[in-house]
Order: structure tokens, then C-alpha cells, then sequence
């Protein structure tokens, strides 16, 4: 890949890397409020559990986000990584050029789309 490709798909990446940590610090300040400040409330206390239940349900849902969006800033870094090393775009399993407009859509793809249909075929079963 040449070097204004390379550079491309690297403020590509950082750009989307800028975006995750933005939304994330918002989930973590969202995960760290009690439930009297989210809710604005003057006493912890229910008048109904299903209102405790939601509570913890948004709570659930916001950490299986953080951890989603740590795992994508892991893959960001880690092809940023091999842009500076000159081996980016490069399938990890066949070692053939990952297509660019799967690169484009998915900066930090780690797979060709080839490989990627395989592995998830064996994830399924």
C-alpha cells in the first residue's frame, strides 16, 4: 500500500479512535452515577422493583458497551501499530492484502473478508 493510502487510513483511524474514547468516558460517567443522581430522585428507595430492575439493565447494557468499545480501541492501536511497522492491511490468517473497501469501512480489520466469512462460519457451528 502506498504512502498516501497508509496516511488515509491512519486519520481514519484516529479519528474513529477519538469518537469510541469520547462515547466511552460518557458510558463510565453514565456507570458511575448512583441511582438518586441518574434518576434525580431524593431517596434511593423504589416504589416498584421494576424500576430497580431497569436500572440495572441500562447499567448492563452500558458496561457491554465499554467492553465492546475497548476491544475496538485494542484493534485501532494495534493496526496503527502496523502502519508505523509497514505491514497494515495485511490478512493475519492468508497474508493477502485485506481489500480497501473493507480497510474503509473497517480501518482496524485484522481479516480479509475471506477469512472473516470462514471464521465466523466456525463460530456459528
Amino acid at each position: 500500500m502506498d504512502k498516501k493510502k497508509l496516511k488515509k487510513f491512519q486519520e481514519l483511524l484516529i479519528k474513529e479512535k477519538e469518537k469510541l474514547l469520547k462515547g466511552k468516558h460518557h458510558i463510565e460517567e453514565i456507570l458511575k452515577k448512583s441511582p438518586k443522581d441518574a434518576t434525580g430522585e431524593l431517596s434511593t428507595y423504589r416504589t416498584h422493583i421494576a424500576d430497580l430492575g431497569s436500572e440495572t439493565y441500562q447499567k448492563e447494557i452500558a458496561a457491554y458497551l465499554t467492553t465492546q468499545e475497548t476491544q475496538i480501541l485494542m484493534k485501532i492501536d494495534k493496526a496503527l501499530r502496523k502502519i508505523e511497522e509497514g505491514i497494515y492491511g495485511k490478512c493475519e490468517k492468508c497474508n493477502k492484502e485485506i481489500e480497501e473497501a473493507r480497510l474503509e469501512v473497517i480501518p482496524y480489520a485484522e481479516l480479509c473478508i475471506s477469512c472473516q466469512r470462514e471464521l465466523e462460519k466456525r463460530q456459528k457451528r
